[in-house]
């Protein structure tokens, strides 16, 4: 899987399709990097989101996993003028060999998991826990179908098989339909802390921490 072949447009395409609201949804966690002290991103894409955290100040260690050697280029780029310092993996997750001392404070994964079978996904969050300490926190954001026998549901599931079929061709994703990351969540032992939404909950932002540690404000 690589989104080499549209890096340069992706930007552009999640405009036109979505208007601000991924970029919204990215960002409405940001306060929790304040008082994180390593942070690990998991398909990160062209730099957006690294840019707003150089913009909060953050001075700890920021690990950035992204397959797409032409996304990683391009968040160079965008990161030039900043003080900034991330260190770049351009890895597949299961082959991403990190050092047994890193335990990420804070795991951001915008719009990662949706381009993984939900077998894949269960193996992701398998490795992510085994990475994780107990207040280690994992915000992820991606798409939800929330009535699928309404007219809001049918778009949205109408839209959704339209993305993946597109990235499929064009970028390899593995995913032929949304995995439950709710659901799949939840089995792994990790509690929703908190939830936002877009769209009648079709775009969302989730914050996990793991069962018994984490409790919703």
């Amino acid at each position: 899987m690589s989104f080499d072949r549209v890096a340069n447009y992706y930007a552009w395409m999640e405009k036109i399709i979505f208007g601000n609201d991924l970029e919204k949804i990215r960002n409405v966690h940001l306060k929790l990097i304040d008082d994180e002290k390593s942070i690990l991103l998991l398909g990160d894409g062209d730099g957006r989101f690294l840019k707003k955290i150089s913009e909060t100040g953050a001075d700890g260690l920021i690990v950035s996993l992204d397959s797409s050697s032409k996304m990683i280029e391009l968040s160079r780029k965008r990161l030039q003028n900043t003080d900034l310092e991330v260190q770049y993996f351009c890895q597949n997750i299961k082959n991403f060999e990190k050092s047994e001392s890193f335990k990420p404070d804070l795991i951001f994964a915008h719009f990662f998991l949706d381009c993984f079978t939900e077998d894949e996904v269960i193996l992701i969050i398998d490795l992510l826990s085994q990475w994780s300490t107990k207040t280690t926190k994992i915000v992820v954001s991606d798409f939800f179908i929330t009535k699928t026998n309404s007219i809001s549901g049918t778009y949205q599931k109408l839209l959704t098989q339209t993305m993946i079929s597109f990235f499929r061709v064009f970028c390899g994703i593995s995913a032929k339909k949304l995995p439950n990351i709710p659901k799949i969540m939840n089995s792994k032992g990790w509690n929703c802390i908190s939830h936002k939404s877009l769209r009648n909950g079709f775009i969302n932002s989730w914050v996990w921490q793991i069962k018994g540690y984490g409790k919703r404000p």
